[in-house]
């Protein structure tokens, strides 16, 4: 060897990296393992727009959503109902008197009910006819 002296240096120097690298890498790519399995959790938990909402739907989409937790009670069959509709740009969509045809409940889980198999509404969707008067 032409020059002793760095060997001792580089060694301590290679030590003190190893000791002090090695947690280091293996903390941040923990935390990256725990960002990356929240992101795709979260992606699987999308919820649509009607999540949560009673929604009045005829042949052509939607006509209008209202919040369950303030609906009082539901329409059956053969009801006439009067949703506001949807205003854009000044002009009010969907604003009418519509019969009910039938309706559809969507349940989801609810873990933190002590029930055997518990659900709660998740969404309810209305469906119904053309105006049948104005």
């Amino acid at each position: 060897m032409l020059f002793p002296w760095p060997d001792p240096i580089v060694g301590r120097v290679a030590d003190v990296v190893t000791i002090l690298g090695v947690p280091v890498l293996t903390a941040g790519t923990w935390q990256i393992v725990r960002e990356f399995r929240k992101e795709r959790a979260s992606r699987r938990k999308i919820e649509s727009v009607s999540h949560g909402c009673l929604e009045f739907s005829d042949e052509q989409g939607g006509i209008n959503l209202v919040p369950l937790e303030t609906v009082a009670a539901f329409p059956g069959p053969g009801d006439i109902v009067l949703p506001p509709g949807e205003t854009l740009g000044g002009e009010n969509r969907g604003k009418g008197f519509y019969e009910v045809e039938s309706m559809s409940f969507i349940f989801m889980e609810a873990p933190e009910i002590d029930e055997p198999s518990p659900a709660v509404p998740s969404k309810v969707i209305v469906h119904v006819r053309e105006r049948v008067c104005q």
